[in-house]
C-alpha cells in the first residue's frame, strides 16, 4: 500500500512540473543553507573534545581590576607555572607555552617562510594534551634547549619529506633551532593547533624581554590537569593565597587567578582564546542556527500555501477517493508520500550542492569544515524528515478533511475563505524574515562604510609597512631609503598607528603618588613618525633625532634622558582643559618604570580598531623595538618604488622575509569578521528574498488561474490593463507592508544589539527601512506583475469559454 501511495504522489508531482520545481528548488536552497550552517556549528563546537581528559584539564587566566576597570587575560606572567608547582603539588601536571604568530623561518639560505602558528612549550605538554608523535621523544626534545618538533605537514612544506631529524631552521634570525620529532597533524578544531613545538628554554635567547620577570605577559600561558573528581571551586582559596604570594602589591591595582575549562576558552569572548584560535561567542553560533532553520522554514511555507491554493484542484480528487472507501488516515498518508518525495529529492540535490560547495565555503571562512558522508547523510535525513513535517503535514491533513458531498456537488473552493487567513499570515512571516535580514544587511553595510571613511586621526594613503627582521643597521638603511626617488618619507618605530604593536601599561600622572594610575598605550617611534603618518601636532614639539642620542646604551643608565609625546586623552586624563598645559609635566610610565617630561601633544588618534575607544597614549624612542619601517610613497608608479625598496631590504637582510603591506590594506583586515559576517548576511537575505519570490510567484499563478473568468468579465466591461495589475497586485502589497510592520522593530532592536560591539558606529535612521520597504515593494510588484499582466492581456473571449 505504501508503494502505491508513493507511486501515486510521483504521478502528481510530474503532472504538475512548475509547481513542483519551485518546490524542489526552495527546499534545494534551504536544505543546503542549514546543512552547511550544521557542518560550521559542529566544526566549532568540535573544538579540542578530541582530548581524552579534557574534562579536567584547566587554564589560569588572571583577573586585573586598576582604578575600577576591568582585564581578563588568559595571558599569564612566565615565572606562574613554577610558582604552581611549587604550591600545588597535588596537581597532576603544569605546562607553560608561548605562542607566536608571523614567525620567520629560514629553511634555507633561498628558502624563507613565515609560520602563523609556532608554539614553545614545556615536556608536560604531552602528557595533557592528546599530542601524537611520528618519531623522537617529546620528553627529552622540550626539556633540551633550541629543539623543534615538526608536524607532519609542515616537515613536507619545507623539505618535502618527513625523514627531516637532524635538519636545522633558524628562527626569526634570532635562534638556530634542530629538528629531533616528528608529530601528526594536530586537528585545526583546537587552541594550540601549532605548526611547529619548540623546547621552551629556547625561550631563552628567542624572547627578547626575558621569561623569568613576573612583570612580562605576552603571549604565555599556563595549563594544569587537576586531580580526578576535582572542580575548579576546590581552588579557589589556594588561588587567592598564591596571589597575594607571587603578585607584587600595587595600590590601585588588584590581581586573581581563577580557572578556565579547555572546553570553554574557545567560546567565552572576555578572555582572550588563543594566539592561534580567536574566541567566538556562543550567540554567533545560536544567530547562524536561527537563520539557517528560517530559511527552510520560509521554503517549508511556501509548500504549505501553494498546497492549500491548490485545494480546489485536489478537492474532487479527495472526494471520489473517500466515496470509493479511502479513510482519511490513508489520505494523510499519500498527501505526506508526495512532502516526502520533495524532500528526498531535495535532499539529495542539497547534499551535493553542500560537497561542491564546502571548498569555497572554508576558503572564504578561512576554516577546514570537514565533510563526512556518513555524518552529512545523517544530518540531512534529518533535515528531510524534519522538512516533511512540517511542510507536509498541515497540508495533508486540511486535504484530507474535506467532505465528499460538500465538493462533489459544488464549485465552491473548500477551505477558501477559513484558510485564507493562515497563506497570508505565513507570506507576511516570509517576508518578516526577509525583511529583518534586508535592513542587517543595510546596516552593516553603512558601517562598513564608516570603518573605510572616518578620519582616524593619521593619514593612511599611500604607506607601506615593512616588518623588519632586527634592529641593527637602521641608521644606513634609512639614509638608502631616503635616496629611493619614490619615498617621501621614511619612519622605524614598533609599529603604524594602528598596528596593534604597542604595549599596555600604567602611567602615573603624579611620580610621587603611587595611589593614582592609569591605563596607557606606549608607543615606540622615532622622530620621523609624525611626518610619515600624518599626525597632527597640537602643542610643543614630536620626538627629535636629538632625543634618540640622549638615551644611546653609551650613556650611563642614570644620565639618559626620555621624553613623552603624548595624545589629548592623556591631557584629560590628567585633569587639564589645554594641552599647552601638559608641556613640563613629569610622568611615570609602567615599562622600565621611566620617568619623563612631556615634550609635546598630538591631536588624538586610533590606536586600535574602531571597536575601541581612542587609549591615553604615550609616545617614546626607543630603538630596540624599532621592528617596522613606515614609508611614505609619491602616488606614482608604486611597483617599482617597493621593487627598490625590496633591493635596499635584501642588501641588510639578505637573511630576512621581505613583507611589505600598504597600511589600507592592514586597517581592512581588522575588519575581516565583518566583512565575512556582511557577505553572509548578504548571501542569507538573498536566498530568503529569492525563496519568497518562488513562493509569491507560485501563489500569483494559482490566483491568476483563480479569477480568469473575473477578468474576463472586467475587461469586457472597460476595465485598462494597468488597473488589472493593481487590483491583482495590492493584496500581496497589503502583505508586504504589514511585513514591514513587524519587522522594524525587531531589525532595529537585533541592529542595535550587534552595534553595541563598536565604540564608534552609525545611527540607524528611519530612511533605511524605507529603503528596504521600497525594494520589498519593488520586488513583489515584478514578481506578481508577471502573472498579473500575462492575466491582464488575455483575450476575454478565451477565458470566459474556459469557464
Amino acid at each position: 500500500m505504501i508503494k502505491n501511495y508513493l507511486k501515486i504522489a510521483w504521478r502528481n508531482l510530474l503532472s504538475h512540473p512548475t509547481t513542483t520545481g519551485i518546490h524542489i528548488l526552495g527546499l534545494t536552497i534551504g536544505l543546503t543553507t542549514c546543512l552547511l550552517i550544521l557542518l560550521f556549528i559542529r566544526n566549532e563546537w568540535s573544538y579540542d573534545r578530541h582530548h581524552k581528559l579534557g574534562e579536567r584539564i584547566y587554564r589560569v587566566n588572571e583577573i586585573t581590576t586598576t582604578g575600577g576597570e576591568v582585564e581578563r587575560s588568559g595571558t599569564t606572567p612566565y615565572p606562574l607555572a613554577a610558582a604552581l608547582r611549587n604550591d600545588f603539588s597535588d596537581w597532576s601536571k603544569i605546562t607553560r607555552i608561548h605562542a607566536d604568530r608571523d614567525v620567520r623561518v629560514m629553511v634555507s639560505r633561498d628558502k624563507i617562510l613565515l609560520e602563523d602558528k609556532v608554539l614553545f612549550a614545556e615536556p608536560e605538554l604531552f602528557d595533557i594534551f592528546d599530542l601524537d608523535m611520528v618519531s623522537g621523544n617529546s620528553r627529552a626534545i622540550l626539556n633540551q634547549p633550541n629543539q623543534v618538533i615538526l608536524t607532519e605537514s609542515t616537515a613536507q612544506k619545507y623539505f618535502g619529506t618527513i625523514s627531516v631529524v637532524g635538519k636545522t631552521l633558524k628562527l626569526d634570525n634570532k635562534v638556530t633551532v634542530q629538528v629531533a620529532g616528528i608529530m601528526h597533524d594536530i586537528p585545526s578544531q583546537s587552541i594550540l593547533n601549532a605548526r611547529m613545538i619548540v623546547s621552551f628554554p629556547t625561550m631563552k635567547d628567542y624572547f627578547e624581554l626575558g621569561v623569568e620577570q613576573w612583570g612580562v605577559r605576552s603571549g604565555g600561558s599556563v595549563f594544569v590537569l587537576l586531580p580526578e573528581g576535582r572542580s575548579p571551586e576546590q581552588y579557589t582559596t589556594r588561588l587567592a593565597a598564591a596571589t597575594r604570594k607571587y603578585f607584587a602589591e600595587e595600590r590601585g591595582t588588584t590581581h586573581q587567578l581563577v580557572l578556565q575549562a579547555l572546553h570553554d576558552i574557545h567560546f567565552n569572548p572576555d578572555f582572550d582564546g588563543s594566539k592561534f584560535a580567536p574566541p567566538i561567542s556562543p550567540t554567533y553560533l545560536y544567530v547562524f542556527g536561527i537563520v539557517g532553520l528560517f530559511v527552510l522554514l520560509i521554503a517549508c511555507v511556501n509548500f504549505i500555501n501553494m498546497s492549500t491554493a491548490r485545494a480546489m484542484t485536489r478537492a474532487r480528487e479527495v472526494g471520489v477517493r473517500k466515496v470509493v472507501g479511502a479513510t482519511q488516515g490513508q489520505l494523510v498518508s499519500q498527501f505526506l508520500g508526495e512532502a516526502f518525495w520533495l524532500a528526498g529529492l531535495s535532499a539529495v540535490l542539497a547534499l551535493a550542492l553542500t560537497y561542491s560547495l564546502l571548498p569555497s565555503v572554508n576558503d572564504f571562512m578561512q576554516k577546514q569544515i570537514g565533510f563526512r558522508w556518513d555524518e552529512s547523510i545523517i544530518f540531512i535525513a534529518v533535515l528531510a524528515l524534519l522538512t516533511t513535517v512540517l511542510a507536509g503535514m498541515y497540508p495533508a491533513f486540511f486535504l484530507a478533511r474535506f467532505v465528499p458531498v460538500n465538493v462533489l456537488k459544488t464549485h465552491a473552493e473548500p477551505g477558501r475563505g477559513g484558510q485564507a487567513w493562515l497563506r497570508q499570515g505565513l507570506v507576511i512571516f516570509q517576508f518578516t524574515i526577509s525583511l529583518v535580514l534586508a535592513v542587517g544587511v543595510l546596516v552593516v553595510y553603512r558601517q562598513m562604510s564608516y570603518f573605510r571613511e572616518k578620519d582616524l586621526g593619521f593619514s593612511r594613503n599611500a604607506i607601506v609597512t615593512v616588518s623588519l627582521p632586527e634592529t641593527k643597521n637602521l641608521t644606513p638603511l634609512g639614509q638608502e631609503l631616503r635616496q629611493i626617488s619614490g619615498i617621501d618619507e621614511v619612519s622605524f618605530a614598533l609599529g603604524a598607528p594602528t598596528s596593534g604593536n604597542n604595549f599596555g601599561t600604567d602611567m602615573r600622572p603624579d611620580p610621587t603618588n603611587e595611589d593614582k594610575k592609569i591605563g596607557i598605550s606606549l608607543k615606540i617611534a622615532d622622530a620621523d613618525y609624525l611626518k610619515t603618518y600624518g599626525l597632527k601636532l597640537l602643542a610643543g614639539r614630536f620626538l627629535e633625532h636629538r632625543d634618540t642620542l640622549a638615551i644611546s646604551g653609551k650613556i650611563p643608565e642614570k644620565d639618559r634622558r626620555y621624553v613623552f609625546v603624548v595624545n589629548e586623552n592623556v591631557v584629560k586624563a590628567l585633569g587639564l582643559s589645554r594641552p599647552e598645559q601638559a608641556l613640563g609635566r613629569k610622568i611615570r610610565a609602567g615599562i622600565n618604570d621611566i620617568t619623563a617630561e612631556i615634550v609635546g601633544v598630538v591631536k588624538d588618534f586610533h590606536s586600535s580598531s574602531l571597536r575601541e575607544p581612542i587609549e591615553p597614549v604615550v609616545m617614546m624612542n626607543f630603538p630596540y623595538f624599532y621592528r617596522t619601517a613606515g614609508l611614505k610613497l609619491q602616488t606614482t608608479n608604486y611597483q617599482k618604488t617597493i621593487a627598490a625598496v625590496e633591493r635596499t631590504f635584501r642588501k641588510f637582510y639578505p637573511e630576512g622575509l621581505f613583507e611589505a603591506k600598504f597600511l589600507d590594506q592592514s586597517l581592512q583586515e581588522q575588519y575581516d569578521e565583518e566583512e565575512r559576517q556582511f557577505t553572509l548576511l548578504r548571501v542569507f537575505a538573498g536566498l530568503a528574498l529569492v525563496i519568497c519570490c518562488l513562493g509569491l510567484w507560485g501563489l500569483a499563478t494559482f490566483i491568476v488561474q483563480r479569477r480568469t473568468k473575473e477578468i474576463g468579465v472586467r475587461k469586457v466591461l472597460g476595465a485598462s490593463v494597468p488597473g488589472l495589475v493593481a487590483l491583482l497586485s495590492k493584496d500581496f502589497l497589503k502583505l508586504v507592508f504589514a511585513a514591514l510592520v513587524i519587522a522594524t522593530p525587531v531589525a532595529w532592536y537585533a541592529m542595535n544589539q550587534w552595534l553595541k560591539s563598536f565604540e564608534y558606529k552609525i545611527d540607524i535612521e528611519w530612511w533605511m527601512f524605507g529603503v528596504v520597504g521600497m525594494l520589498a515593494t519593488l520586488v513583489t510588484l515584478l514578481t506578481v506583475s508577471l502573472q498579473s499582466i500575462k492575466a491582464a492581456l488575455m483575450n476575454p473571449v478565451k477565458s470566459l469559454r474556459s469557464e
